[in-house]
């Protein structure tokens, strides 16, 4: 689908090879964003996590980098014709050596998430798969960008998320909430992370996704429904 219609905005995604999927959509919807004043999507692809918390939160401001230049244009273009353009800025630029001028209160991403020992120049494969070494530069990168009683998100296949953990740890970042998210009763796929600057209770929750007839769950529709509310309300 290279148009994506949310409640509230649209989305173009001909350019970016990392289109809007099921990641996306619970990433932007948990994020608690409520309090925060200056935040920042790494690896933006389209926008939609920015747009997301744009929508929900209507004073934030936040900038997204994006390092395809392709991809970076298509999300200045879904801001340009959202109505939060002016909240939202687009930076086109690999995350790790860009000089950001400021600290940020939220940082997210939806990171490349297969852990591979190669790196590559291809778009898709960029989106996709990230090095131990590049993710460990992410993350002391994001602990010197984020204020102390900021928050960072991001989501990742349960099935690594411990090693993820260790990594953010030896950044100085400590998990404050984890959600075990389960495509269905009993398939644990994802983890949605949140980490924080102070050692405390790490909060545990799980979210069902699907039913067993592969219907949307009751929970994934309430949560999701501020964005595309016709799709599934009853």
């Amino acid at each position: 689908m290279s148009t994506f219609y949310f409640n509230e905005f649209v989305l173009n995604q001909f350019a970016n090879a990392h289109k809007v999927g099921t990641d996306s959509m619970l990433l932007g919807a948990v994020i608690n964003a409520s309090n925060n004043k200056i935040a920042l999507d790494i690896g933006a692809g389209t926008g939609v996590l920015a747009l997301m918390l744009a929508q929900r939160n209507s004073s934030i401001k936040i900038t997204c980098v994006e390092i395809d230049q392709k991809s970076a244009e298509e999300c200045k273009n879904n801001v340009k014709i959202s109505p939060w353009f002016n909240r939202i800025e687009t930076i086109n630029a690999e995350f790790t050596q860009y000089d950001f001028q400021q600290k940020f209160d939220l940082i997210f991403t939806n990171p490349p998430y297969y852990l591979t020992n190669n790196s590559s120049s291809e778009s898709n494969e960029r989106t996709k798969h990230i090095t131990p070494e590049a993710l460990q530069s992410w993350l002391n990168k994001i602990a010197d960008l984020l204020t102390k009683k900021g928050d960072f998100w991001m989501i990742w296949p349960s099935e690594t998320s411990q090693k993820i953990i260790d990594m953010a740890y030896d950044s100085g970042l400590y998990v404050a909430k984890k959600i075990n998210i389960f495509s269905k009763k009993n398939k644990l796929s994802r983890n949605i992370l949140c980490f924080n600057c102070e050692k405390k209770e790490v909060l545990n929750e799980l979210l069902i996704i699907r039913n067993e007839d592969n219907s949307y769950s009751d929970a994934y529709c309430t949560l999701t429904s501020d964005f595309h509310f016709k799709e599934f309300n009853r």
